[in-house]
């Protein structure tokens, strides 16, 4: 692809990702409206087995080795466990042997992809518009200003403006859910065992649930200086899921207004919760409206021309599943090798609607997968509901605690 230039708009984790691969033989520019690479949620995202392999195929050995010596790996997801509100363990299910998987701190991980790609991200540029002809396709910014390329391939994420470009309306729909996520020290209370091996999701019979993980960072001499002051402490990653109307703050509410919020979902929760959540860095706490996409829909259902698209811009989740980042980064993957056959001669339009055939099965069962535990957040909305769950889960949670008392 000798002089072909192609426009990745979002600078993500798919979009990075796939940049690495393309900038091998094609002039790549990518758009993301951030100012900084470290302008993201520190957040943990999980690359399941098939997304480590993709990396394989998209990034240098070196980088990838870097990526895991700084990344929770092995017996940091071993299980994953349903709780009660007092954090009693309720299902503990193991995940299969000899699975590869990262658990890798977000903003660590979005540094270091652009790290060794600086010259050809563009931070500042948020897109408005996309418009594509036979020869081509146009990208324009908010501020007027254009940028063609051979090629644009839509990365910026959920409520994409690239793809609602080419349908005329967002590829996404607002669940009515919302999660307040941050960082709690841990100080020197003990948490719960099964955390040590593996995250784990809480469900509270008034349509709260609480998504926990433990986040271990390795000695400061293992990671790069660009990352090392990234890294932090051992610390409890946490995130509130919850229906938007039960908040009580305005949509853009300061970081420093989050925490209490979030603590006071969790009034009747395990102490040792609240006492962690109340404790929060506001600086690390950020709230998102949870938006996906209809699994029943058409995904990238539009006849290939000049663009496409990739991960959350196209088939949106909530984080609930687990999904969103792996996902992307088996998309980047499989456009890549797409490319790579329209380099060696077969016709562009051939090859995108191969990929884009492609996308539907995996984008589908990962939207219905994390869609899954909203529903039962939904289904509690009600009071007989929650009148009902709340001796299930207290029961449930006894049982589990009782069959479990090893891990804790």
């Amino acid at each position: 692809m000798a002089g072909v230039r192609i426009v990745v708009c979002g600078a993500g984790i798919g979009g990075l990702a796939l940049a690495h691969a393309l900038s091998r033989h094609a002039e790549v520019v990518v758009l993301e409206r951030d100012a900084t690479a470290a302008d993201t949620g520190g957040y943990r995202i999980s690359i399941n087995d098939d997304a480590c392999r993709a990396l394989a195929t998209l990034l240098p050995a070196a980088l990838l080795h870097e990526i895991r010596a700084v990344s929770d790996t092995g017996t940091a997801f071993e299980q994953f466990t349903i709780a009660d509100p007092r954090l009693r363990p309720i299902v503990v299910a193991a995940e299969p042997p000899g699975q590869d998987r990262i658990l890798a701190h977000r903003q660590v991980l979005r540094v270091l992809l652009a790290r060794d790609i600086a010259a050809t991200i563009r931070f500042g540029s948020t897109v408005r518009t996309v418009a594509q002809d036979r020869h081509g396709a146009a990208v324009t910014l908010t501020d007027g200003s254009q940028i063609d390329g051979d090629l644009v391939v839509a990365a910026d994420g959920a409520d994409s403006a690239v793809v609602a470009s080419l349908l005329g309306r967002s590829p996404t729909r607002d669940l009515g859910i919302t999660g307040i996520a941050g960082w709690a020290p841990l100080g020197d209370a003990e948490p719960p065992g099964y955390l040590r091996r593996g995250p784990a999701l809480a469900f509270g019979p008034d349509g709260t649930a609480v998504f926990l993980s433990l986040h271990h960072p390795p000695h400061p001499s293992a990671a790069h200086p660009t990352i090392a002051g990234l890294l932090g402490e051992p610390a409890l990653i946490w995130g509130t899921i919850t229906r938007s109307s039960r908040l009580t703050l305005p949509r853009n509410a300061p970081a420093a207004a989050l925490v209490p919020q979030a603590a006071a979902l969790l009034d009747r929760w395990s102490p040792w919760l609240r006492e962690r959540v109340s404790g929060s860095e506001a600086p690390r706490t950020a709230a998102f409206r949870f938006r996906a996409a209809d699994p029943d829909a058409p995904i990238a259902g539009w006849t290939p021309g000049t663009v496409t698209a990739l991960g959350d811009a196209i088939h949106a989740m909530p984080p609930t599943g687990g999904r969103g980042a792996s996902t992307a980064i088996c998309d980047a993957a499989d456009l890549a090798r797409a490319l790579d056959d329209h380099r060696r001669g077969a016709p562009l339009a051939e090859v995108l609607a191969r990929y884009q055939r492609r996308l539907g099965p995996r984008a589908r069962s990962a939207v219905r997968e994390s869609l899954g535990p909203l529903r039962v957040i939904n289904a509690l909305r009600h009071r007989p509901a929650q009148l009902l769950a709340r001796p299930l889960i207290d029961a449930a949670g006894a049982c589990g605690a009782w069959r479990y008392a090893d891990q804790r």
